[in-house]
């Protein structure tokens, strides 16, 4: 019964990240990934009392802010031509 819910889920998993793909392209599918730490130091301090430093509060909004900037959800500002 376990190892049939293990491939279930795995399946459903595996079909939800196929279908993430096809409509917002591997490079934007890709960047969840990156979200996992910040995800993981949430949930340990929400559920677990786990202590939150300083540094893992900006180390999870570096996280944000690339990931931001990685997907395009952020845009760089980018300089026009130098006038002379």
């Amino acid at each position: 019964m376990v190892a049939l819910l293990a491939v279930l889920c795995t399946g459903l998993a595996y079909l939800m990240y196929f279908r993430l793909i096809a409509h917002v392209g591997a490079a934007n599918a890709i960047a969840v990934t990156f979200l996992i730490p910040a995800f993981a130091v949430l949930w340990g301090w929400v559920f677990l009392g786990e202590p939150l430093t300083a540094a893992m509060a900006i180390g999870c909004a570096v996280i944000l802010l690339g990931t931001a900037l990685a997907t395009g959800v952020l845009a760089p500002r980018v300089a026009g031509p130098l006038r002379r």
